[in-house]
């Protein structure tokens, strides 16, 4: 089973090495002079895509949530962030949550360049984002080091609160992959097209803010794919978007990671996922950091469809979707790496088999899968 649903029950998988040479029915397959045969009383899926996350943020575990974002960023971030000692460490557990939550393809947002270098050297297929932040004169600071960072990494502008316009410009020019939060709170926006509120008040707090700070004077949305023309990249979030957004979107080449369990963390509510789709947008789900998720044991986007298969009447095929060859698409992978088409294979899992319908099968289990 793939994005398409059902390929075959039962089903056979002809590989050879990482690389699937046919799938099908056992009598289309046939018996191949010198296969080694495996048989699995399994549901076959291929790997799942995590478009978003944060592996230096895998160290602690879920976080209580807080009164505030601000509080949160402070109290629950900030102290990670700092302990440079243990970067290493806390992506060392990222990558192995990520394996085990059966996603080899990732959009990982790097706090450091070291954590892109860990991450990069992974058994992951990934694409790591160096998270630049920049406002007011410090926008020179950043815009110097994005001409250093090495070329394989993406990088990431972090929110239009915490970087300039000439910033989100420097990264855009860049032709570098580019990955953002965008619309994640309304504090966000209250910051960004008001030039006020509680992020405004933390960053003259913290020191980030001067006199040559300019507001956007426009919603976040707004402002961001004024800067990125025609670009490709990756949003996280846009839990707060109008209605005139949604053309813009879809077009844009703006991919939407919608972190479901995130949002819920936060308090965010009727996320609008279902009409961007509707409207042509590309939505790939993501997780988030680990402090947001009540899987101490994997970071998976296999829980991300469980938990809006639960939430709302969604197709499974969407949620596939979404959960595969959306999320190659926006960071830039062949989608077929997700599919069970021939040619090279991200993976494939083996999920127990509940003796129902195959395609949901993988949603009402509580287990994660196998890797083959």
């Amino acid at each position: 089973m793939d994005y398409r649903g059902v390929i075959a029950s039962p089903g056979a998988i002809l590989l050879e090495g990482n690389c699937i040479i046919a799938a099908g029915t056992p009598q289309e397959l046939g018996t191949p002079e010198d296969a080694e045969l495996t048989q699995v009383d399994s549901v076959i899926t291929p790997s799942f895509v995590n478009t978003h996350t944060h592996m230096d943020l895998s160290g602690v575990g879920l976080a209580p949530a807080r009164d505030s974002f601000v509080q949160w960023v402070e109290e629950a971030v900030l102290p990670i962030r700092r302990d440079i000692d243990a970067i290493e460490e806390n992506v060392r557990i990222g990558i192995a949550l990520s394996i085990a939550g059966g996603s080899l393809i990732v959009g990982d947002i790097a706090g450091t360049q070291l954590a892109a270098e860990i991450v990069e050297s992974s058994a992951l297929l990934s694409l790591s984002f160096v998270e630049l932040l920049g406002l007011g004169q410090r926008q020179n600071v950043a815009i110097e080091k994005l001409s250093t960072i090495p070329t394989p990494f993406g990088v990431s502008p972090h929110a239009p609160f915490s970087c300039g316009k000439a910033l989100y410009e420097a990264c855009f020019e860049s032709g570098r992959r580019i990955a953002t939060h965008l619309a994640e709170t309304l504090e966000e926006i209250e910051s960004v097209r008001d030039f006020h509120g509680p992020l405004v008040e933390y960053a003259i707090r913290a020191g980030s803010w001067d006199d040559t700070v300019e507001s956007w004077n426009e919603h976040p949305i707004d402002a961001v794919l004024r800067v990125a023309g025609e670009k490709q990249f990756i949003a996280a979030h846009l839990n707060y978007i109008e209605d005139h957004h949604l053309p813009m979107l879809a077009a844009s080449n703006m991919t939407v990671a919608y972190c479901p369990r995130a949002s819920h963390y936060f308090g965010h509510k009727n996320h609008r996922w279902k009409e961007m789709l509707e409207v042509g947008i590309n939505v790939a789900l993501g997780t988030d950091s680990l402090l947001c998720l009540d899987t101490p044991d994997r970071i998976s986007v296999i829980d991300e469809m469980r938990y809006l298969h639960k939430e709302s009447e969604v197709d499974p095929i969407q949620l596939l979707t979404m959960g595969t060859i959306n999320g190659a698409i926006g960071l830039g992978f062949d989608p077929n790496l997700v599919t069970l088409d021939a040619g090279d294979t991200a993976g494939l899992l083996a999920f127990d088999s509940l003796g129902n319908d195959p395609l949901f099968d993988i949603f009402n289990a509580t287990t994660m899968p196998n890797w083959l």
